[in-house]
C-alpha cells in the first residue's frame, strides 16, 4: 500500500489498535490513509478493537460506489 502497488486493502475481520496504529502511521505518511465508514480510523474510548476499515493508497481516495 505504501509504495502505491495496491489501491485498497478492505479488513472485514477483526483487528485491535496494536494491529493497525504503526502501518496507519506509515500509511499516512506515504499519503494513503485507513478508512472506517468514510472516516479516518481513530483510536480513543474503552473498546481497543477496530470497527472494519480500509486502507487507502491515497488520502483523496474514493471507494468504489461512491
Amino acid at each position: 500500500m505504501a509504495d502505491g502497488t495496491a489501491h485498497y486493502y478492505p479488513r472485514l475481520g477483526p483487528t485491535m489498535w496494536w494491529d493497525t496504529a504503526a502501518a496507519q502511521a506509515i500509511l499516512i505518511a506515504a499519503g494513503g490513509n485507513m478508512l472506517a465508514a468514510g472516516e479516518p480510523l481513530r483510536y480513543g474510548g474503552e473498546d481497543l478493537g477496530n470497527p472494519p476499515f480500509v486502507a487507502v493508497y491515497a488520502a483523496d481516495a474514493f471507494l468504489p460506489g461512491e
